[in-house]
C-alpha cells in the first residue's frame, strides 16, 4: 500500500521517492472516491517528497499505455478538485512533476521550509498529461508558470510562497489545520461549489447557482 488514511490525512509513503505509478494513481483514486461522501470539514494529503511520475515505468509504455496513464491522472486530479470539503496538500520535501500537478488540484498547499518545487518536463523531453499546463491559471501568474514549466526552475518554499504556488510555509502546520477544522463544513462546501464553477459560468448563472445552493444550505 502506497497510501494510508489516518484520520483526516491521507499519507503518501511508498518507502522510497513516492512515485506516481499507474497503480499508485488507481490506489489514490479509490481512496478519493470513498472519501467523497460524509461530513468531513477537512481532508489533507501529506508526503515527505515526491519525484512525480514513475519514469522507469513510463519508458516501457506503449502509446495506448501512455494515454490510459494520462487519463487516469486527469480523472483523479479532477475528482480531487471536486471534493466537497476543504482540501490541503502538506508538502515536506521535493514536489516535482506529477506530484506538483497533484498538489495544484488541492484547495491549499502548505509546505515546510525545506520543500522544493519543479516541473522538469522541458528538461526530460516530456509534457505532463495530468493537467499541470492548465491548472496553474487558478494559482499563479504566467511569468511564474513559465519559470516552472518552460525554464525548468527549481523553486524554494519561500519562492513558491511569493508567487502563490504555496499558501503557507512553516515547520509545523498543526495549529493552522486545527483552525481550519473549526470552519463550518456546510458553509465551506457552499463557498467551494461557487468557486469551482466561477470560471465556467456566466455571472447570471453564478447568481442562480448561489441562490439555489443558499436555499439548500440554509434550509437545513
Amino acid at each position: 500500500m502506497r497510501f494510508r488514511v489516518e484520520g483526516r490525512n491521507i499519507v503518501f509513503d511508498d518507502g522510497g521517492m513516492n512515485l506516481l505509478s499507474f497503480d499508485a494513481l488507481r490506489e489514490l483514486h479509490t481512496i478519493v472516491r470513498e472519501l467523497r461522501t460524509g461530513n468531513r470539514e477537512l481532508l489533507t494529503l501529506s508526503f515527505a517528497r515526491s519525484a512525480g511520475a514513475d519514469m522507469n515505468e513510463m519508458v516501457n509504455f506503449t502509446p495506448a499505455d501512455a494515454q490510459r496513464f494520462s487519463r487516469e491522472g486527469q480523472e483523479l486530479f479532477a475528482d480531487v478538485e471536486r471534493l466537497p470539503m476543504l482540501t490541503v496538500a502538506l508538502i515536506d520535501g521535493d514536489c516535482f512533476g506529477g506530484a506538483l500537478d497533484l498538489a495544484m488540484a488541492f484547495d491549499l498547499r502548505f509546505a515546510t521550509p525545506r520543500s522544493r518545487f519543479a516541473h522538469p518536463g522541458a528538461r526530460l523531453g516530456i509534457v505532463t498529461g495530468f493537467g499541470g499546463t492548465s491548472r496553474w491559471r487558478k494559482i499563479m501568474g504566467r511569468p511564474a508558470a513559465n519559470a516552472l514549466l518552460l525554464a525548468n526552475r527549481t523553486m524554494s518554499a519561500e519562492e513558491a510562497l511569493a508567487i502563490g504556488l504555496v499558501d503557507r510555509v512553516a515547520s509545523d502546520h498543526e495549529d493552522e489545520l486545527e483552525r481550519l477544522e473549526t470552519l463550518d463544513a456546510a458553509t465551506t462546501r457552499f463557498i467551494k461549489e461557487l468557486t469551482v464553477h466561477s470560471d465556467s459560468l456566466t455571472r447570471s448563472q453564478l447568481l442562480l447557482l448561489a441562490n439555489r445552493l443558499g436555499e439548500l444550505h440554509f434550509s437545513r
